[in-house]
């Protein structure tokens, strides 16, 4: 009888530590992504507009399903120009989310922020984040703007303007 009740012991606890190594080994998962690392790299974006958007970069960044260009330089064919640290595309959508240093030129304007996000579907560039625009000698400081393309057109909040005759 004790050699049975032993032995029921011997097996409970075990089932016990199996269940325990089990719930231990879920909790100390690790979850990898693939990453890949691509050089120099140039894409072609394309609105629903037709309008096409040349898309430079040092180094793509593929992290699961997002792409990250660094030190990027979009130019879009009607002849804007925009510079920015990083570029973070969301293809389901056509849209990238630009970070660090952001320069948006056109031929009569220029413009600098930190954060800004393009929707090359419909051409507009938009942002909450602090905003500086020059166009010729004037000058425009404000938070949040939105840009719109074709034909262009600036919206900007919260403006102070700066003016010489």
């Amino acid at each position: 009888m004790r050699f049975l009740l032993l032995h029921l012991l011997f097996v409970l606890l075990s089932l016990a530590s199996l269940a325990y190594i089990s719930e231990l080994e879920k909790e100390s998962r690790v979850y990898v992504k693939e990453k890949s690392i691509a050089r120099d790299i140039g894409i072609k974006v394309f609105g629903e507009d037709g309008e096409e958007w040349k898309v430079r970069g040092r180094e793509l960044v593929s992290f699961g399903r997002e792409l990250t260009l660094i030190d990027v330089l979009l130019e879009s064919a009607s002849g804007y120009e925009v510079k920015a640290n990083t570029i973070t595309f969301r293809r389901d959508k056509n849209i990238g989310f630009l970070k660090g240093n952001v320069e948006i030129r056109g031929n009569a304007f220029f413009v600098k922020t930190e954060k800004a996000v393009i929707d090359f579907k419909r051409n507009v560039l938009y942002g909450n984040e602090r905003v500086m625009v020059w166009k010729d000698r004037n000058f425009i400081e404000g938070k949040g703007f939105k840009a719109y393309l074709k034909p262009l057109r600036v919206i900007i909040g919260g403006v102070r303007t700066k003016h010489e005759i």
